[in-house]
């Protein structure tokens, strides 16, 4: 594909995937469905149309240990803040399933991070360089990942929040190595311990 071409298709591919994210998950109670459609798309497309040294950067080893390093405090303040909410409220939801999870969702992050930092993130800064200030398009993309998670509130925040600090520390080391791992980590034990959600069920389930 020209270049314009795969950011035009990039962007009906994102608005393609955001909006049956409603209708399979929200609407049709789908999850498993939509995440495995989802992420053999994206993988496909990866591999097809960003092999070039450039197009993979992202997921390369470069700079994964400055921005894991970053990024733990992250993972162990959000780890022992969840921990102790469901020590206080007894809304752990534990089983060794667990385990599984957090082998796995990391690459359901990196695809979702790909989506929002790679995609979209990186072709607004591309698009506007110097045209406006980084940090705006880092609030834009922080918003969209909170909409996503529309109608949970709480998750809306959280997520806003979340996307606030990986997508200032993608523009800094461009590892979505780093980021994925945060995601997958941070995500599972929020649904643990503090929204009480087996997401092993929730994902195979459907299956």
């Amino acid at each position: 594909m020209k270049n314009l071409e795969q950011k035009n298709f990039e962007i009906i591919a994102v608005l393609i995937t955001a909006v049956s994210k409603f209708l399979l998950i929200d609407w049709l109670h789908m999850r498993s469905v939509y995440i495995l459609a989802i992420s053999i798309f994206w993988i496909g497309y990866i591999l097809l149309h960003r092999r070039s040294a450039n197009g993979l950067e992202a997921f390369k080893l470069h700079n994964l240990k400055p921005a894991i390093l970053v990024l733990l405090s992250v993972i162990l303040f959000n780890s022992m803040a969840c921990v102790l909410y469901a020590s206080n409220n007894s809304t752990s939801n534990i089983t060794w399933y667990i385990l599984l999870v957090l082998l796995l969702y990391p690459l359901w992050g990196i695809i979702q991070q790909f989506i929002m930092l790679e995609v979209i993130l990186i072709n607004l800064v591309k698009a506007f360089n110097g045209k406006a200030n980084t940090f705006l398009w880092v609030i834009i993309v922080s918003i969209l990942f909170g909409i996503v998670h529309y109608p949970n509130f709480f998750l809306m925040i959280y997520t806003f929040c979340l996307e606030l600090v990986l997508a200032s520390v993608y523009l800094k080391w461009r590892n979505l190595m780093a980021i994925g791992i945060t995601h997958g980590w941070v995500a599972t034990f929020l649904l643990y311990f503090v929204l009480e959600r087996n997401l092993w069920s929730e994902l195979f389930l459907g299956f």
